[in-house]
C-alpha cells in the first residue's frame, strides 16, 4: 500500500515537472516529441484517475477502522488523498486551459 501511495502521490509532481521543464527547454527537446507528447497524454489521462482510486481507496480503509473503533484511526490520509486529487485536477485544468486550437 505504501508504495501505490508513493506513485500516486509523485504523479502530480511529475506532471508539474513535465509542464514547468517544457515551457523552460530544461528537457533537451523532449517536449517537441511525439514521445513528449504521448508522456504528457498518459500523465494527464491516468493522474486523476489514479488520484481517485487512492481517494476512494483511503475512504473505505478510514470506515473500515471507524466500524471496528480502532482507536489509531486518522483523516490524515484521506485528507492527503484528497489534497492529490485536487492537486491533479488543478493541474489537468491548467493544462487544458493553456491548449491552442489551431
Amino acid at each position: 500500500m505504501a508504495a501505490f501511495r508513493t506513485i500516486v502521490a509523485l504523479l502530480p509532481q511529475v506532471l508539474i515537472l513535465l509542464l514547468i521543464g517544457g515551457s523552460h527547454d530544461l528537457l533537451f527537446g523532449l517536449n517537441r516529441t511525439d514521445a513528449g507528447f504521448g508522456i504528457l497524454l498518459a500523465l494527464f489521462l491516468v493522474t486523476p484517475v489514479a488520484t481517485l482510486v487512492l481517494l476512494v481507496v483511503e475512504v473505505i480503509r478510514y470506515v473500515l477502522q471507524a466500524k471496528r473503533k480502532d482507536p489509531a484511526k486518522s483523516f490524515m490520509m484521506p485528507a492527503v488523498a484528497i489534497f492529490l486529487f485536487l492537486e491533479a485536477l488543478a493541474v489537468d485544468l491548467y493544462i487544458v486551459s493553456t491548449l491552442r486550437m489551431h
